[in-house]
C-alpha cells in the first residue's frame, strides 16, 4: 500500500532520525571495518540479503571479516523514503560506495557501486533496528587501476596518513573519545590510536 499523502508531526520526525541514524551507523561500520558496530544495526532475529550474502545480520558482520583486508570503502547515503507503521517501518536509502579492491602493496582497483538498501525495521524501546536488510544494485562502474597515492601531486596532503580509516585506527576513534585533541596529532602518533574502551 503506498503512503501518498501523510502528515509528518514531530514525532514522526524523531523517529526517522532514529531510522536515518541507524543507517548511518551500519555504513560507519562497514567503512571502518567494525563488525560489532555492523551487528548492533540489527535485531537479534534480523536477516540481511546482499546478494552475494543471505542470512542472519550478525553472520553478514562476521562474513565481512576476510573481506576487509582486502577490500576499502567508502558509503554515501543519499535520500530516505520511510514509512511509519507504528513500531515497524519501510525504507528506501540510495547510497554510493566507493571501493578499493586488491592487496595493500600491490595494485588495486577502484569501482562504484550505485543502489538502494530496502529496510524493514522494528522499534523496540526508543530504539530502531533491522529485521530485513536488502542491497538492491542500480548500477557500477569499474575505474581500471588505482592511483597511487604516493604520487607527489598529492605529497603536502598526507594522504597516507589521513588515508588509514579503514580500520581501527583511523582518526576518527579518537575524536568520538572525547579525549583533548591537538594540532598535527593525524600525523603524529597517529598509528597508536585504537577503538574507544580497548
Amino acid at each position: 500500500m503506498r503512503q501518498e499523502n501523510i502528515t509528518i508531526t514531530l514525532d514522526d520526525m524523531l523517529q526517522r532520525e532514529r531510522i536515518r541514524h541507524n543507517s548511518a551507523r551500519y555504513v560507519r561500520g562497514m567503512d571502518r571495518q567494525d563488525a560489532d558496530l555492523i551487528k548492533s544495526t540489527y535485531w537479534p532475529e534480523g536477516w540481511d540479503d546482499h546478494g552475494l550474502f543471505i542470512g542472519s545480520g550478525d553472520g553478514f558482520a562476521e562474513w565481512m571479516r576476510p573481506v576487509w583486508p582486502t577490500m576499502r570503502m567508502d558509503h554515501h547515503l543519499g535520500q530516505s523514503y520511510i514509512e511509519l507503521h507504528g513500531d515497524i517501518a519501510n525504507a528506501e536509502t540510495y547510497f554510493v560506495a566507493y571501493h578499493r579492491t586488491g592487496k595493500e602493496n600491490e595494485q588495486t582497483q577502484d569501482m562504484f557501486l550505485g543502489g538502494r538498501y530496502l529496510d524493514r525495521l522494528e522499534r523496540r524501546g526508543d530504539d530502531w533496528k533491522f529485521i530485513n536488510r536488502f542491497a538492491i544494485y542500480d548500477w557500477y562502474r569499474k575505474l581500471g587501476n588505482s592511483d597511487s597515492w604516493h604520487d607527489p601531486w598529492w605529497t603536502g596532503m598526507n594522504l597516507e596518513s589521513r588515508t588509514m580509516g579503514k580500520q581501527d585506527k583511523d582518526f576518527s576513534w579518537e575524536v568520538f573519545a572525547n579525549g583533548p585533541l591537538e594540532m598535527g596529532e593525524i600525523l603524529d602518533g597517529h598509528n597508536a590510536v585504537t577503538k574507544p574502551g580497548e
